[in-house]
């Protein structure tokens, strides 16, 4: 049997064990969860499926005896699984970092499924804590403004699901959340800030302060944001007061 699933790169990459597969590339569907979280996912009776947690790695995914044909941890932490089951069943997947998350899962017949799943809330990183706490505050700020910019975030960040209303707004501009990267203490989020004005508009970084920013930084480098113009924001805050704002 030929098995196809929609999947990237690198996921293609680490499933060519499977029997003479081909490929169709496409985006994973990305889903948000909090600890304890439960999906309902549909997944594919008739070809393999993906699952992973990005910052993590899946280490246990149980379920009823004999619900997994076949079951394998990629070479970046996510789990690989087949079914044969028409009728839904429910899952448990345990991660190294502890958290653990619920699936009740509908097999139907089809392509191959991959799910990107994101944390909604912070993971305890001791690693990120040790990098964190171990260097200046002013330099600490400035190496994570710099790896948010190059998109080279240090070691043990990880993405989380980005707060959409993490900032002040000022009046006449919209805001729209991209994505965010979660450590210890701190997290960045990325946004993109779009002029609905005809006219421009002075961007300064502290207009878009609230409790618990600690960097605002501007990707272009912009006096002024022009008419119907948009311009990516990098926001670097406290992990606790983010999520205090969230709930």
């Amino acid at each position: 049997m030929r098995n196809n699933i929609r999947a990237f790169g690198l996921v293609a990459l680490v499933m060519m064990t499977f029997t003479a597969p081909v490929w169709a590339a496409t985006d994973p569907v990305t889903l948000s969860f909090p600890q304890g979280g439960h999906f309902r996912l549909t997944i594919s009776a008739t070809n393999p499926n993906m699952i992973f947690i990005p910052g993590d790695k899946i280490k246990a995914m149980t379920g009823p005896m004999g619900a997994m044909s076949d079951k394998r941890r990629s070479g970046f932490g996510g789990v690989m699984f087949s079914t044969t089951r028409t009728a839904p069943f429910t899952f448990y997947l345990e991660t190294e970092l502890g958290q653990v998350v619920a699936v009740t899962a509908a097999p139907i017949k089809g392509d191959g499924k991959v799910y990107r799943l994101l944390s909604s809330d912070p993971v305890e990183r001791p690693e990120v804590r040790k990098w964190e706490s171990g260097q200046p505050y002013e330099t600490l700020l400035i190496a994570l403004n710099k790896a948010a910019l190059n998109r080279v975030m240090p070691e043990g960040y990880a993405p989380i699901e980005p707060l959409r209303d993490g900032i002040n707004t000022p009046a006449g501009l919209s805001v729209s959340p991209l994505q965010a990267w979660s450590g210890h203490a701190l997290r960045i989020d990325q946004y993109r800030v779009t002029n609905s004005h005809a006219y421009g508009v002075a961007l300064r970084e502290q207009d878009f302060w609230r409790k618990g920013v600690r960097a605002v930084m501007f990707e272009q480098r912009a006096q002024t944001l022009m008419a119907g113009a948009s311009v990516s924001l990098l926001v670097v805050r406290a992990q606790q007061e983010a999520s205090d704002a969230q709930h």
